[in-house]
């Protein structure tokens, strides 16, 4: 492709002809994915009128724009590529602190404004829908058991020792005859 001069520009322009300028040849893929992000991110701050935030209330683009911008600015390389693309002065170290929260707070402190209580049982740590090793034993011990195939001649002996069971001799004496047949 031809160069073309400052008035060959111009006339482009008039025509409403937008002119393609390559780029430049030296940059590396991560840089340019980096220029790439970085101009999504001003795009977004075109579109928003502010630069992207954290929170949980914001979009997730916001949110993922937010922190691509704070790891542009913590990486000297990135900032050096950037600076003369910054229009919008995105790469002045500015944080975000929600109200009220400072990088002073010790842990307990947080967990407190934040609504957390810090002494509540974890979920992990916490068992639930698992039986305990005794209940196991006994779920064993039942499906372990055989049936009785002449319960018919105990049957009477069963009904008569149930009719007195509110009588507390009975009662022992039940206890003890079921126990003895293997039945407890």
């Amino acid at each position: 492709m031809a160069d073309f001069t400052d008035e060959d520009d111009a006339l482009l322009e008039e025509l409403g002809v937008e002119v393609e300028t390559k780029k430049d040849a030296g940059r590396t893929p991560r840089e340019e994915r980096v220029i790439a992000g970085f101009e999504e991110i001003q795009r977004f701050v075109e579109q928003h009128g502010h630069p992207p935030q954290h929170g949980e209330e914001r979009d997730i683009f916001e949110r993922l724009y937010a922190v691509r911008l704070d790891r542009l600015r913590e990486l000297a390389d990135c900032r050096a590529l950037l600076e003369p693309l910054d229009r919008q002065g995105l790469l002045e170290n500015v944080t975000f602190s929600p109200a009220g929260f400072s990088d002073q707070l010790d842990d307990d402190e947080l967990l407190s404004r934040l609504g957390v209580d810090a002494d509540a049982p974890s979920d992990i740590t916490e068992l639930r829908h698992v039986r305990s090793s005794a209940q196991k034993r006994v779920a064993e011990e039942i499906a372990n058991r055989q049936k009785c195939e002449d319960f018919g001649q105990f049957k009477p002996l069963f009904e008569e020792l149930n009719a007195d069971l509110p009588l507390t001799t009975r009662s022992l004496l039940f206890v003890a005859t079921l126990w003895l047949h293997g039945f407890l």
